[in-house]
């Protein structure tokens, strides 16, 4: 079908009406009633949660690094040293972000391609060790400075933040790994065995 429309300078695509993806998936589950790649749909998904993410956390720290800089250039004070602390957490915080958009832009493009899910699973488990890294700089932040500013530590803050950040940074590494995992081919998952 591909050579026929080649042949008559027609796009493969709209002769099909789908893409090959799509197309090579429906010829899968008809020969034999094998299943595609399960992965897909989570893999997808979690690209696409990622991109979000990145972009609005690359969209909310490029405000505060012009603050921050604004701060420190601008106003040469004690607000000085506030937009130099300002200026180095929104400069890691774009790193963090721009690699969120980075690997959800990769896993959204890539969630049909069987050859590059090894990949996948190992830019999920950056994903995951960004998260524990995240977590562990909100616990100390809460433990050190919002118990000591209130005088008291209040245990029901840090439990609500466990709770957001499993449901924001753990659970869509893991939906990342788990979907790139089942979209690995079979040969290659024997192989590991």
């Amino acid at each position: 079908m591909a050579l026929e429309a080649e042949k008559r300078r027609e796009d493969f695509e709209e002769i099909l009406d789908m893409t090959p993806t799509e197309f090579c998936d429906e010829l899968l589950c008809s020969i034999g009633g094998r299943k595609t790649p399960g992965g897909r749909r989570l893999l997808k998904g979690a690209g696409i949660y990622y991109q979000l993410t990145g972009l609005i956390g690359t969209a909310l720290l490029s405000l505060v690094f012009l603050i921050s800089l604004f701060l420190t250039i601008v106003i040469p004070s004690e607000l000085g040293l506030e937009g130099v602390i300002l200026l180095f957490v929104a400069i890691i915080g774009l790193i963090f972000f721009g690699a969120f958009l980075l690997f959800g832009n990769i896993a959204e493009r890539n969630c049909g391609a069987t050859e590059k899910s090894a990949q996948l699973v190992n830019n999920g488990k950056i994903l995951l060790i960004t998260a524990v890294i995240f977590d562990i700089v909100v616990t100390l932040y809460m433990i050190f400075n919002a118990g000591a500013s209130v005088g008291h530590f209040n245990y029901k803050l840090p439990l609500l933040m466990q709770v957001v950040i499993f449901f924001s940074c753990y659970m869509p590494a893991i939906l990342y790994i788990i979907g790139a995992k089942r979209n690995l081919p079979r040969e290659y998952v024997l192989n590991e065995l």
